[in-house]
């Protein structure tokens, strides 16, 4: 096998242990929240189980991505491929550690059995996930333009935040039993995990911008327009 051949391979190693990795976090979140729903402690088990996957799938392509590197000296955009998607693999890692913490909180809550979960917990987490769905197909494709859609949709989860925030600490200041406090608080702390999660979704699509057009930066959807004509009008001027 020629050295190019054996380099495509690896890179597409790189690429679908990737996508596996972000198929395992979807799994992980949709269980944790179907859990959290159910209060059901021993689904909540299986979110573990998973993240230990996400975990081992983390170090393989880590150990991939070295060995690109050191061995085959990787220029421009398949530099850019690599880091891109070592940055993403970190990336999906935190993601699987936030389903985990949702996981986590479950046996608190059944401390109330009869808690109810705020409706918004679960917008946030489908609108998280459809964030990262789309910003792994943006990966695969490399599509900057719906990397953009997803990174406006952070905004949207932001607002939901701040709505469950504040009305998951209007039920807090109604109790005085500890242990209603301490569950009420879960669920704050799950909204907290929530936000952080789509969070990690706008970092993926950055890398994948990264990836297509060599900007590495923090997306602000109105200026990242600009920021992509400019970098189209730069490499105009150098052909």
């Amino acid at each position: 096998m020629s050295p190019r051949r054996s380099f495509e391979q690896r890179m597409n190693q790189l690429r679908v242990t990737l996508l596996t990795m972000s198929e395992l976090v979807e799994r992980e979140m949709t269980i944790a929240m179907d859990a959290l729903e159910r209060k059901d402690v021993e689904l909540a088990q299986e979110v573990f189980g998973l993240d230990e996957q996400v975990n081992k799938l983390r170090y393989d392509n880590e150990r991939t991505a070295l060995l690109l590197i050191s061995t085959q000296q990787p220029m421009a955009r398949d530099a850019r491929f690599i880091l891109a998607s070592l940055f993403m693999n970190v990336i999906l890692e935190r993601m699987g550690d936030k389903a985990k913490s949702v996981a986590k909180a479950i046996p608190h809550i059944l401390q109330r059995p009869n808690l109810t979960i705020s409706p918004e917990l679960h917008d946030m987490a489908d609108m998280g996930l459809q964030m990262l769905h789309d910003a792994m197909r943006a990966y695969a494709d490399e599509d900057v333009d719906l990397a953009l859609q997803v990174a406006a949709r952070d905004d949207e989860v932001d607002q939901l935040y701040g709505e469950t925030f504040f009305s998951v600490l209007a039920r807090l200041a109604k109790t005085k039993k500890p242990d209603k406090v301490e569950a009420i608080y879960e669920l704050m702390r799950i909204a907290r995990d929530l936000e952080r999660f789509a969070d990690y979704a706008t970092d993926l699509a950055e890398r994948v911008d990264f990836l297509v057009t060599g900007q590495l930066a923090e997306v602000n959807v109105d200026e990242w327009e600009e920021v992509r004509a400019s970098a189209e009008q730069e490499r105009e001027a150098r052909r």
